[in-house]
């Protein structure tokens, strides 16, 4: 129950006061595209740089990517079929299905695992999320792009845009820095950064998991509901049920994690509906609806599924 005291109430409490201040007059949407960008392209930076500055090599275990995305794969495809079981098409199947896989890692994700793990969580959290978006959002856009031009002209341009696009993400290059410092360090003897430059870094670094939460209930403050809740409702429950099912699954009687790594990616499945789920249906028009729901609905439902989470899951301190 502690666990639950100490992790949920402050993350979700600082979600909720993002969510008063984006509903007032404080943070425009205007002001809201600023402030997220500065959290993105500044604070997270500089807390994932430094976090995977300090990996050593011999600790990082590739499984845990086999064992998230080989479950969010199967549940995708499941997704997919159960999308066509309700009559939608293929563009607005592959937004239902990405509804049902893509975990907010980053916005909640990070300070979340932050606190209930501290800096030794987030290696494996920033393992998944160096190519989660790689991954399901360049899926997603394959089939967007067949569904809505049934896989004709610029179709290759595109994904491959996608994927350069997934490359520059703010989240990806620092992730990548920061293991390739960590190597060359080792190479060298065991090189340090310049004390002046750890220290911005550090400062920016704690900055980075409040300004995350505080931003992710402001945009839910300026995204709202939508119609077509039924299906994004079948999406949530999917995400925050069956999907931290399937990893922990695979996790412990396929891969064999350690204890640790395998309580981290069973609770970033666990994580809701990302932001990008919406804005990939804005893009290209389709399941927008459903999409946003189930980033709200899934928000909100989160607080108890990860509450339970906490209390069932192996691993988790303070329990």
């Amino acid at each position: 129950m502690s666990a639950i005291v100490d992790i949920i109430v402050p993350v979700f409490g600082i979600v909720a006061l993002g969510w008063v201040i984006g509903r007032s007059r404080l943070l425009s949407a205007e002001g809201l595209r600023g402030f997220t960008n500065i959290t993105f392209y500044a604070l997270f930076p500089a807390l994932l740089f430094r976090s995977m500055a300090r990996v050593q090599f011999e600790t990082l275990d590739a499984d845990i990517l086999f064992a998230f995305f080989g479950a969010a794969l199967s549940l995708y495809a499941l997704l997919l079929l159960a999308g066509r079981a309700l009559a939608l098409g293929l563009a607005d199947r592959a937004v239902f299905a990405l509804s049902g896989t893509f975990s907010n890692g980053v916005g909640i994700g990070i300070p979340f695992i932050t606190l209930a793990f501290g800096p030794a969580g987030l290696v494996p959290l920033l393992m998944i999320v160096s190519v989660h978006s790689l991954i399901l959002l360049s899926l997603s856009s394959f089939l967007l792009e067949v569904g809505t031009q049934g896989g004709r002209a610029g179709l290759a341009r595109r994904l491959g845009g996608a994927a350069l696009t997934m490359l520059r993400h703010p989240v990806v290059p620092p992730i990548f820095a920061g293991l390739l410092w960590s190597w060359a360090s080792r190479q060298a003897g065991g090189l340090a950064l310049p004390g002046i430059v750890d220290r911005v870094l550090e400062a920016l670094a704690t900055a980075a998991p409040p300004c995350g939460l505080l931003m992710a209930g402001a945009s839910l403050a300026h995204v709202g509901l939508r119609g077509h809740w039924q299906a994004a409702a079948l999406a949530s429950a999917a995400k925050l049920l069956v999907l931290p099912a399937l990893v922990y699954a695979l996790g412990r009687y396929v891969f064999a994690l350690d204890p640790l790594w395998l309580a981290v990616a069973t609770l970033n499945a666990c994580l809701p509906a990302g932001a990008n789920v919406y804005m990939v249906a804005q893009l290209y028009g389709v399941g927008v609806g459903r999409a946003t729901n189930a980033v709200v609905i899934s928000t909100a439902a989160s607080i108890v599924t990860l509450s339970l989470a906490l209390l069932i899951v192996p691993g988790v301190p303070g329990r």
